[in-house]
C-alpha cells in the first residue's frame, strides 16, 4: 500500500511538473512525425523537444505527434507552410512537390555511403536546398538519417532484373523515382506511409521498398516475405520548420531552436545507424527472408538509373544540371 501511495505521488509529480512546462512556455510548437515514436525519428523528436526546452530555458515548448496523428506528410507539409503545424519530418521524396530540385537526393544510386551524402547536405548543396524551401515557406532546420532503401515483396526473391517484371510496388511520390521503378519493369504506386501496411495486406500492392528500422517499426514484416538487399536509394529526413511559426519567435529564441535542431541532428544519425543494425536482426529472427541482390543485377539497375537522369534534371529547375554534375562528382 505504502509502495502504491510512493509511486502515485511520482506520476503526479511528474504531471504536475509536465504541467507547469506547458503553462510556463510563451511558445507551444507541433511537431509532426509520419512513423512510429520507437522510430530514430521518432526518439529524434522527442530528443529535439528536451533541447530546445532546455536551450530555450523553457520558454518554447515543442510537443511531438507520432505516426501521422496530424495527417498524412503532404498535409502537414501544407500545415506548416501556413503556420498550423509547426515542424514537419518527412523523406525528402515527399517535399518535391514544393522544391523539384530536392529529388536530386532521391536518385537512384547517387549516393555511394551516407557519409558522403551528409557531407554534401550539410555544406553548399544544403544551403541551396534551404534556399529554395524559403520560397515556399519553409526553413530547413535538419538532415536526418533513414537508410539505404530495399525492396520487400510478397511474391520473389529478387535475384535477376527480370524479378522486377509486373510488381506492383509502393514508392516515393518522386518523379524519377516512378520513372526509375518503370524502367525496370515494375508497376509504381506513390502511396502515403500511413496506408502502406493495409495496401500491402489487402493485395493494393505487392510490394514496397524502405530501410530496415522502417520496415520493422512499421511492421511491414508482418505482410511481406521478402527482403531484397537492392540499396537503390538513400533518402535523407528533412526536418522543416513553418516560416510562419519562426517569425513569431524573438530572434533569440529562432537562434536557440535551431541550435537544438543541430544538435538533435547529431544525435538522430548516430542513433539510425544503430538501430538498422540491431533490426536487421530482429527482421530476421521474426521471419523475414532476406537475400542480398547479385552484383550483376545492381549493375542493371544502375543502368536503369542512368536511363532516367536526363529527364529527371528537366524537372529540377534551371540549375538542376549543374547541380546534379556536382552530386555525381561529389560522389566519385
Amino acid at each position: 500500500m505504502k509502495r502504491a501511495k510512493l509511486v502515485l505521488a511520482a506520476v503526479t509529480s511528474l504531471i504536475l511538473v509536465f504541467a507547469f512546462t506547458a503553462s510556463a512556455a510563451e511558445f507551444t510548437m507541433k511537431f509532426a512525425n509520419p512513423v512510429s515514436k520507437e522510430h530514430s525519428w521518432g526518439k529524434a523528436a522527442e530528443k529535439f523537444a528536451e533541447l530546445v526546452t532546455e536551450a530555450t530555458k523553457g520558454r518554447v515548448l515543442v510537443q511531438a505527434h507520432h505516426a501521422g496523428t496530424l495527417g498524412q506528410i503532404r498535409e502537414t507539409l501544407e500545415m506548416a507552410r501556413v503556420g498550423t503545424v509547426d515542424f514537419v519530418v518527412a523523406g525528402t521524396g515527399h517535399v518535391t512537390a514544393y522544391t523539384p530540385e530536392i529529388g536530386i537526393t532521391v536518385l537512384p544510386y547517387l549516393w555511394k555511403d551516407t557519409a558522403t551524402m551528409f557531407k554534401a547536405l550539410d555544406g553548399p548543396f544544403g544551403a541551396a536546398m534551404d534556399k529554395a524551401l524559403g520560397k515556399q515557406g519553409l526553413v530547413l532546420s535538419g538532415w536526418w538519417d533513414n537508410g539505404f532503401r530495399h525492396i520487400t515483396n510478397n511474391r520473389r526473391p529478387i535475384m535477376k532484373p527480370e524479378d522486377m517484371k509486373g510488381l506492383k510496388i509502393r514508392c516515393l511520390p518522386a518523379k524519377v523515382h516512378v520513372a526509375f521503378f518503370k524502367e525496370l519493369g515494375a508497376v509504381p504506386t506513390p502511396m502515403g506511409w500511413t496506408e502502406l501496411y493495409q495496401a500491402l495486406q489487402s493485395g493494393v500492392v505487392d510490394a514496397q521498398e524502405n530501410p530496415p528500422s522502417m520496415v520493422y517499426t512499421g511492421k511491414l514484416h508482418e505482410v511481406q516475405k521478402f527482403y531484397s538487399l537492392s540499396a537503390h536509394v538513400n533518402e535523407p529526413g528533412i526536418v522543416v520548420v513553418s516560416k510562419v511559426s519562426m517569425d513569431r519567435l524573438p530572434a533569440d529564441l529562432q537562434k536557440a531552436v535551431q541550435s537544438a535542431a543541430q544538435k538533435a541532428a547529431v544525435w538522430q544519425r548516430e542513433l539510425n545507424d544503430k538501430d538498422n543494425d540491431v533490426v536487421m536482426k530482429k527482421l530476421v529472427a521474426e521471419g523475414l527472408k532476406i537475400n542480398e541482390v547479385p552484383k550483376e543485377t545492381i549493375a542493371a539497375f544502375r543502368k536503369a538509373a542512368k536511363k532516367v537522369y536526363p529527364e529527371a534534371i528537366e524537372g529540377f529547375g534551371p540549375d538542376g544540371k549543374k547541380l546534379v554534375d556536382q552530386m555525381i562528382t561529389f560522389n566519385k
